[in-house]
């Protein structure tokens, strides 16, 4: 019989049994497709080795300033930064600065747990703080920044020192000044129900949320060299670059009272004056006056709208006669959304979610509907007015705004169970707002992405696509995908575009993970699926940078309990984010372990690569051997993640082939390989390549020989091995391609196979 040829079907096919996908591929792992033939992922390399970020990433945004700065904004559950360089900044805005009652810390001899007495401090586990002015205590100086470990109750919570205090002791001196960062989020969804449930679908986006109960995300866009950002149902924050400092950011409001203007002068007698305001901006929220015997700051409660004259008397201000400025200050920015985009084209700046205008309050009832929106071109106007374009809308189909996507010609908004598009018209209705479908859904706020103008998303149960109309897009692993999330975890999930190769990727918590450690591909120019593992919390595609990036993040923790040099379990405070096997540093000493079981590594072999074995206190930093880092995908061939680069173990399966219908046994007695190892960096790339027959459909498969495919140093003119005999009998066979060595590239060809018939039976 002549040589069969084995040619196969591109992508991944799990939605039948491996008999009824003959001709197509069933199983992947860090694999793709390209021009219809299978290769393995690029590899991907720390990029900025020596630094690293605080907390689980959940956003990321890069942007160039008219300097030529490329920065990275880059949000987690603990901080906020702006990278360039390699290097991460800490721009965490302040929530408050205090000071502290007198000798506020107590420590405990041999203990690295500091106790803080601090009155009504709002503080939640994970949170930082930084202490200046503070004097020793029990052999402690506490000056300078330390993460809140725990809370003891409104007036007292417990931070980690990085060494251990010699005495017991309560002092710190009676000028201690503590600025708390923002509130940290939590690491993992931690309500247990998801999207069906409270917090998003039980009255959480229209009410108060626990602090720490759900996910932090963040939001970001540009305004010219400067970065706007929102955490969820929190402020908008402003930063301007200041390389000098690195100040932190600050809330949009904050940012707006420095654009103050001052409008007019006007000298006050008896009776009433006339106030005309010469500025058409329409910034009407309120005005600070300054003059004899007035506090800084004080505002004048009556409002006006710019160029209007309105009459303003001594009795109500409240003030004595005499000569005053007034100026604007405030343009009644949002100070609560749920996230923010921009839109480039018409450069303005979208809420979803917010706060309703009301002149004379910031303290509206938040609209989890309510897409609100600035002046054109000035991100501190928000004062709907005929002189400007800020406005608001209420969407009628669902009960909270997911997330929006910004598209050439229009804005895209999800609501739980609706698409809407946004469209520009210009004054005076500046946006036109119509409902594409309803009766839909989308998994997360982070799971939509627009390439080419087509918008791709992950809903509940299926994925969709809109390209001018909804439309289901098909998918050969729906099932596989959909019944393996963790759905406690599906605010998680991330979409991406790697756009250098057609991809849109969607990253995953599988099973009972609770962190995403799975993806699944869509090429969009193939139109083909395939999936594998891989440990993301956030992924990029910029132009502004050569390479695809992705954050690899867990929230390190701290040891619950002192541990002696020999033990092999380890209880962390925190362990929700840890992969489940790895290699963990505690101070000098790598400790590898094979399992976790909630805060509890287990398996742990002490000492690992040729480290000490040491015992160690507890609140000692527990931290990853892999770094919080943004890393560089579709660079080289292997995980460079740390400084000693690993293996990428990569894999493709097909589905079971035949001769004919399948009534004869098969006898393959030669293998005449087709790949190709170009772009590897090893000397001799091989691959594993097994054949896995079997006698009926319903069967186990059963032994197969696994002949190593390697480049011939017998035959150098040769690229590569030419045949490999075996001798291999069954009705269905499937093949299986592995790398797991270093430096490998290998894309699979057409395979051949000398087979004949070997009987019925």
């Amino acid at each position: 019989m002549p040589l069969q040829k084995l040619e196969f079907r591109p992508g991944v096919n799990r939605e039948s049994t491996t008999y009824a996908n003959e001709g197509g591929f069933y199983a992947s792992d860090k694999i793709r497709f390209r021009s219809g033939f299978a290769e393995k992922l690029g590899g991907w390399i720390n990029y900025s080795v020596g630094y690293t970020f605080k907390g689980v990433a959940r956003s990321m945004w890069n942007w160039v300033t008219a300097f030529g700065e490329n920065l990275l904004g880059l949000g987690t559950n603990q901080k906020f930064y702006v990278e360039q360089g390699g290097q991460y900044y800490d721009i965490t805005p302040l929530r408050t600065t205090v000071t502290l009652p007198t000798d506020p810390f107590t420590t405990t001899n041999g203990s690295k747990l500091v106790a803080v007495n601090a009155t009504s401090h709002n503080a939640t586990i994970g949170s930082f703080v930084t202490y200046s002015g503070a004097t020793a205590v029990g052999g402690l100086t506490l000056n300078g920044e330390y993460e809140i470990v725990s809370v003891g109750g409104t007036n007292t919570y417990s931070i980690a020192s990085a060494t251990a205090a010699t005495s017991s002791a309560t002092g710190g001196g009676a000028s201690v000044v503590a600025a708390y960062q923002l509130n940290a989020g939590n690491s993992v969804y931690t309500t247990g129900v998801g999207w069906g449930g409270p917090p998003w679908g039980g009255g959480g986006w229209g009410s108060a949320i626990p602090a720490g109960t759900p996910l932090r995300l963040w939001s970001q866009t540009n305004y010219n060299d400067d970065l706007l950002f929102a955490e969820r149902e929190e402020n908008i924050y402003y930063w301007t670059k200041d390389t000098s400092t690195w100040a932190r950011a600050v809330t949009l409001q904050d940012k707006c009272n420095t654009q103050a203007k001052t409008t007019t002068t006007a000298t006050f007698g008896s009776g009433v004056t006339t106030i005309t305001v010469p500025d058409t901006t329409g910034i009407n929220t309120g005005s600070v006056i300054s003059g004899t015997n007035i506090a800084a700051g004080t505002y004048v409660t009556t409002a006006w709208t710019g160029g209007t004259s309105v009459p303003i008397s001594v009795a109500t201000l409240g003030v004595s006669s005499g000569s005053y400025t007034f100026s604007y200050a405030g343009s009644h920015a949002p100070n609560e959304t749920e996230a923010i985009i921009s839109s480039s084209v018409n450069d303005f700046i979208i809420c979803l979610g917010s706060k309703p205008y009301d002149p004379t309050s910031f303290s509206t009832t938040f609209d989890p509907m309510l897409v609100r929106w600035s002046d054109q071109d000035n991100p501190f106007e928000w004062v709907p007015e005929t002189t400007n374009q800020s406005g608001e809308q209420v969407l009628s189909v669902g009960s909270y705004i997911v997330q929006a996507q910004v598209t050439r010609q229009e804005v895209l908004i999800w609501t739980d169970a609706a698409l809407y598009s946004m469209q520009y018209l210009g004054p005076p209705y500046v946006f036109g707002i119509n409902l594409l479908m309803d009766n839909i859904s989308i998994a997360s706020p982070n799971s939509a992405i627009t390439i080419n103008n087509v918008t791709y998303w992950m809903g509940r149960d299926k994925f969709y696509m809109y390209t001018g109309r909804v439309e289901t897009l098909p998918c050969s692993l729906r099932q596989y995908i959909f019944q393996n999330i963790n759905k406690d975890q599906i605010n998680q999930i991330v979409c991406g575009a790697n756009e250098g190769y057609n991809e849109v990727w969607w990253l995953y918590p599988s099973g009972t993970s609770l962190i995403n450690d799975s993806y699944v591909i869509y090429n969009h120019l193939e139109r083909i699926w395939y999936y594998g593992t891989l440990n993301r919390t956030f992924w990029l595609d910029s132009p502004l940078r050569q390479y695809p990036m992705a954050a690899y993040s867990i929230q390190s923790s701290y040891l619950s309990t002192d541990i002696s040099s020999s033990a092999t379990s380890i209880t962390l405070v925190n362990g929700n984010t840890y992969p489940p096997v790895g290699t963990i540093v505690i101070e000098s000493e790598q400790i590898t372990y094979t399992g976790l079981s909630g805060n509890v590594l287990t398996g742990c072999v002490r000492g690992a690569n040729n480290t000490t074995a040491a015992s160690h206190v507890a609140y000692t930093p527990v931290t990853n051997l892999v770094p919080n880092q943004v890393m560089y995908h579709e660079f080289g061939n292997d995980d460079q993640s740390t400084t000693t680069p690993q293996p990428i173990a990569a894999y493709i399966e097909s589905a079971d082939f035949d001769i004919g219908d399948g009534h004869n046994f098969g006898f393959v007695w030669r293998i005449l390989p087709d790949l190709t190892f170009s772009g590897s960096s090893a000397n001799s790339p091989a691959v594993m390549l097994t054949v896995k027959p079997r006698q009926n459909s319903g069967s186990n498969y059963t032994t197969a020989d696994s002949p190593t495919v390697t480049r011939t140093a017998t035959y150098p003119v040769e690229q590569y091995t030419g045949q490999v005999y075996t001798r291999i009998r069954g009705r269905q066979m499937a093949f299986r391609i592995d790398s797991t060595d270093l430096g490998v590239a290998w894309q699979l060809g057409a395979m051949r196979l000398d087979l004949r018939p070997d009987g019925r039976r």
